[in-house]
């Protein structure tokens, strides 16, 4: 079961990564009209997030054999939380 559970960090690390590009995209566009430090900022922001689950979706396909099967369900729980946060986040900044 804790295959499945990192199967899904993976997935959903994945998902991340594709919104927090989106992140990105959105940001770019409004930095480029307004050069605003704020808005820079928020280009901040969404680059360490994309960063942060590229690296984990690399140390979760790496490491996958060592990660205790106790820790799986948190891993992955954590992960939906962050897409409902960065789901969240994209749907405002395109409103």
């Amino acid at each position: 079961m804790s295959d499945v559970f990192m199967m899904g960090s993976i997935v959903v690390g994945a998902v991340n990564a594709a919104l927090a590009t989106a992140l990105l995209g959105l940001y770019g566009g409004v930095y480029a009209k307004t050069k605003s430090a704020f808005t820079l900022a928020l280009l901040l922001f969404a680059a360490a997030f994309l960063l942060h689950n590229l690296l984990a979706i690399f140390s979760y396909t790496t490491m996958m054999p060592y990660v205790p099967p106790g820790l799986t369900p948190y891993l992955i729980a954590i992960g939906v939380l962050e897409a409902c946060g960065l789901g969240a986040i994209v749907y405002t900044a395109t409103r």
